[in-house]
């Protein structure tokens, strides 16, 4: 499991790309767990998690629409 002292979206999207599967905890908001190298969205996540979950998967899909 990876942590991260800083929110960085980026940066957590491109962990979260390589490793594929796995876990990882962002200081402040929590633990979140990814597979496919997708972060999972859960239905026991708050709104501030929420959050974080789409803003890092929208950031690991523009990975894939620059690559094409």
């Amino acid at each position: 499991m990876r942590i991260f002292k800083t929110y960085a979206p980026l940066m957590i999207a491109k962990h979260v790309s390589a490793f594929f599967k796995g876990q990882f905890m962002v200081q402040g908001f929590g633990v979140f767990n990814f597979d496919k190298g997708k972060v999972i969205i859960d239905s026991k996540l708050n709104t501030l998690e929420l959050a974080v979950c789409k803003e890092v998967n929208a950031c690991i899909a523009s990975f894939s629409r620059k690559a094409s």
